[in-house]
C-alpha cells in the first residue's frame, strides 16, 4: 500500500512524499496529489521511496503538472523514464530539485529586468530581428541601413574583402547586401548589437576581454584544422559570445554574483557550478535562452548552452574550439578550468587533420600577444 504525506521546505516549497507500492485503488494518495496541486503552484514530489506504483499514478502527475509547476526526485531509472515521457523534471536529489526553483525565479526575474534595457531598441537589434523573418528582403534591410554610415561602411568592407574574392568590387548598398547574404549580415548585426550589450556590461572589462581572445584563439584553432571561412566565422561569433550568461547575471543580479565570485575563488570551483548554488541556474543556460529571445542563430545557442559541458554532439566541429580555447585562456589567467588537450586532439581527429602546432602552449601564446590590440 502507498503513503504520501507533505513536508514544507525552507522558502515556502511544498514536498510531496510519495513512497511503498502505489496501487489503483490508493485513493489518499491520489487525493493528496490533487489536493496538493490544487493548493500549490510549484511542488516537488519526492519519489525516491516509491518501489512501484500502476499507470494512473503517472496519469495522475500528467494532470498535475498542467496546472503546477512539478518537479519530480527520482534516481530510478524506471521512475525517470516515465516522467520523461511527461516532461516533469526530474532531479536525484532534494537539493538539486530545490535550487531549480530558484533558477526558474532567476530567469523569471532577469526576462522582467531585460524589459528595462535600452539595448532592445537599438538598430542593431532591430535589424537581427528582421532578417530573422521568412519575408525578410534586401530593399526593405537597404532602406533601414542607408542612413547609417558607419554599418553601411562595415558592409562595404565585408562585402569586398578578400573573404568573398569577387572579381568585382560591390559598387552599391544594394550589391554589398547581395554580396554577403542574409546569413552573413546576420553574424554583422549579432556582433553590432554585442557591442551595445559590451557597452553596458562595462563594468565587466575583464569578461569582455576573455571573450575577445576567447573568439579570436577558437578562430585559430579552427583555421588550423583546414576549416572553411563560414565555420570559422561561427566559432569565432561563438567564442566573442559564450560568456554572455555570465555577463546578464552578474549585471542583473550584483550582489548574488559577488557570492558567487567568492565561492569561485575560496572553494576553487568552476563558475557554473557556483552559479547553480547561489542562482539556482547557471550562465550557459541564460546565454541559451537570451539567444533565443534575441533572434540569434541557433549555432550560437547550441555553442553557449553547451561551451562547459560538451554534451551536444551535433555541435562538436563549433563548441570544441570555443571550449578549448576558453579553458587555454583559464588556466592563462590562473582562474579554474577544464583539462582540454584531449579535447584538443579529439577535434583534429574528427576534422582528420594533424595538429600543426610542436608547441601549442607557445603559439597559443605567441598568437595571443600579436593580436592583443585587434579589433574583432
Amino acid at each position: 500500500m502507498g503513503k504520501s504525506r507533505i513536508e514544507n521546505l525552507d522558502g515556502g516549497i511544498p514536498q510531496l512524499i510519495v513512497e511503498g507500492i502505489v496501487a489503483d485503488n490508493d485513493s489518499e494518495v491520489f487525493a493528496l496529489v490533487s489536493h496538493a496541486s490544487k493548493k500549490w503552484k510549484h511542488m516537488l514530489v519526492n519519489l525516491q521511496g516509491l518501489k512501484e506504483c500502476s499507470a494512473k499514478f503517472f496519469l495522475s502527475l500528467e494532470e498535475v503538472s498542467a496546472r503546477t509547476n512539478l518537479k519530480a526526485i527520482s534516481t530510478d531509472q524506471k521512475v525517470i523514464g516515465e516522467c520523461n515521457k511527461l516532461g516533469i523534471p526530474v532531479f536525484p536529489t532534494l537539493k538539486s530539485a530545490s535550487l531549480s526553483f530558484a533558477g526558474d525565479e532567476t530567469i523569471s526575474l532577469l526576462l522582467r529586468k531585460l524589459k528595462d534595457v535600452p539595448i532592445l531598441n537599438t538598430e542593431a537589434y532591430k535589424l537581427i530581428g528582421y532578417v530573422s523573418l521568412p519575408d525578410a528582403s534586401f530593399p526593405v534591410m537597404e532602406r533601414m541601413i542607408k542612413d547609417n554610415p558607419g554599418l553601411c561602411s562595415q558592409i562595404f568592407r565585408w562585402a569586398n574583402s578578400s573573404y568573398f574574392s569577387r572579381q568585382k568590387k560591390a559598387e552599391t548598398l544594394s550589391q554589398a547586401l547581395v554580396t554577403l547574404g542574409f546569413s552573413n549580415l546576420r553574424q554583422l548585426f549579432v556582433y553590432n548589437f554585442y557591442n551595445s550589450i559590451g557597452t553596458l556590461f562595462q563594468t565587466q572589462a575583464e569578461v569582455i576581454e576573455h571573450g575577445r581572445k576567447c573568439g579570436q584563439l577558437a578562430e585559430f584553432i579552427c583555421k588550423g584544422a583546414g576549416s572553411q571561412a563560414d565555420e570559422c566565422a561561427k566559432v569565432r561569433m561563438g567564442g566573442l559570445l559564450h560568456d554572455i550568461g555570465r555577463m546578464a547575471l552578474s549585471f542583473f543580479f550584483p550582489d548574488h554574483y559577488a557570492r558567487v565570485r567568492k565561492l569561485i575563488e575560496e572553494k576553487v570551483m568552476p563558475s557554473y557550478v557556483a552559479e547553480m548554488l547561489v542562482l539556482g541556474t547557471e550562465h550557459q543556460a541564460i546565454g541559451s535562452l537570451l539567444c533565443n529571445k534575441w533572434n540569434f542563430p541557433a549555432y550560437l545557442s547550441a555553442i553557449i548552452g553547451d561551451h562547459h559541458y560538451l554534451q551536444a554532439a551535433n555541435w562538436n566541429t563549433l563548441t570544441l574550439p570555443v571550449y578549448i580555447a576558453s579553458n587555454f585562456l583559464a588556466e592563462q589567467e590562473k582562474t579554474n578550468f577544464n583539462p582540454y588537450y584531449s579535447r584538443l586532439e579529439g577535434y583534429f581527429f574528427i576534422k582528420k587533420k594533424e595538429i600543426p602546432w610542436k608547441d601549442f602552449t607557445a603559439e597559443f601564446i605567441s598568437f595571443i600577444s600579436t593580436h592583443a590590440d585587434a579589433v574583432f
